[in-house]
């Protein structure tokens, strides 16, 4: 069988890993992947994080099912665990294709009759990931440590398409955080949802994963993408000596907000100014340390006011991506709509990328998702 795999989010390092994945596993199963001639069966990530992003993906399957007339389709991801409107859409041509969301991966092993089930397949690069953010490339390493998140943000759509923190077994991950040292890797990021979320379901943490990576590695340097705020300041006192040793070259915390008002809506409740004086403490620890973030702007209700908090607060960090919000009717956010104003967002853009132009802002400005 023919296989092409098709990335609709290359941004997402989650999406990208799991595309990764499927390509070494349809290999393993004996099945050509990418080459020449007509596809047999087009496998395809998408994504969900807001409605104009899932109609741009489900309108790219439905172009794509209309040029590869002959092949079955397969959704897995986030998409998958919203297949309504795509099946309502294609009519008679659903019947050529399956959602298999994230957590079901014994339906794809049924599929193929895989001899390899998905589920033992794991790699450490990402194939065709686009990465934004500085000091992570195209060839960094990866180790996957869980799926799905304990937090329940008000705009995010992650518990719903993958359900709570499934954290993997902490053997595995030492395993193959073993396996990659023993082939030279020095420096490896920690890939989830939220890292912050690992352990939650198995009695364990964060903290005592790092712990046991270092023994096993003993210069080995560990990426952390990413660690919800409240639960970085949970852990912060036991974090601090991995920080202090140069472990942690990379940190990634998604403020979002600087308001507490906004980040009362978002359903993310921790203290801006103590995470801000746990990063400046982080930077005594370790001045090389890189520390990155997250922001929305124009999330419904916010003020210019509050917009300048943030960027005030965006300071903190050696570089932000500030991401205007988009409307996602699963979350709970979405009853706010009728607060939210197009051209509000656009005029916060648009004044966004003066402040980046301007050499204001360390930051990169993205509209909407």
């Amino acid at each position: 069988m023919n296989v092409r795999i098709v990335n609709l989010h290359p941004g997402c390092e989650n999406n990208a890993l799991f595309l990764s994945r499927a390509r070494r596993y349809f290999e393993l199963n004996g099945h050509g992947v990418g080459g020449d001639g007509e596809s047999d069966l087009v496998f395809v990530g998408a994504c969900v994080v807001t409605d104009q992003m899932r109609r741009r993906c489900e309108a790219a399957v439905v172009e794509g099912m209309r040029r590869h007339t002959r092949a079955d389709f397969i959704v897995f991801g986030c998409l998958a665990a919203f297949p309504e409107d795509l099946q309502a859409c294609l009519g008679g041509e659903a019947a050529r294709i399956r959602f298999i969301p994230y957590g079901a991966s014994a339906e794809l092993d049924a599929l193929v009759g895989a001899r390899v089930p998905f589920e033992t397949v794991h790699v450490s690069r990402l194939d065709g990931h686009r990465p934004y953010q500085p000091r992570m490339g195209p060839d960094d390493r990866y180790l996957l440590i869980a799926q799905g998140c304990a937090n329940d943000c008000s705009y995010c759509s992650i518990r719903l398409a993958k359900g709570r923190v499934r954290s993997r077994p902490a053997e595995e991950i030492e395993a193959e955080a073993r396996e990659l040292y023993g082939q030279g890797v020095r420096t490896v990021t920690l890939l989830a949802d939220d890292c912050g979320s690992y352990g939650l379901d198995r009695d364990d943490d964060l903290p005592g994963l790092l712990g046991r990576i270092c023994e096993i590695a003993p210069d080995l340097r560990i990426k952390l993408y990413t660690v919800f705020p409240a639960l970085f300041l949970n852990y912060a006192d036991r974090l601090e000596p991995f920080f202090a040793a140069g472990r942690i070259p990379y940190v990634c915390l998604p403020a979002q907000s600087a308001s507490p008002r906004i980040l009362d809506l978002m359903n993310r409740r921790y203290d801006p100014g103590r995470l801000a004086e746990t990063v400046l403490r982080l930077r005594s620890l370790d001045p090389g340390v890189f520390v990155y973030s997250h922001f929305i702007f124009a999330f419904p209700t916010e003020t210019w006011e509050e917009l300048a908090e943030s960027v005030s607060f965006a300071g903190l960090f050696d570089h932000s991506v500030f991401i205007g919000y988009g409307g996602n009717r699963l979350t709970r956010a979405a009853v706010l709509a009728s607060r939210y104003d197009d051209r509000d967002r656009q005029a916060k853009a648009d004044y966004l990328g003066r402040l980046v132009a301007e050499g204001k802002l360390a930051s990169f400005v993205v509209p909407y998702a």
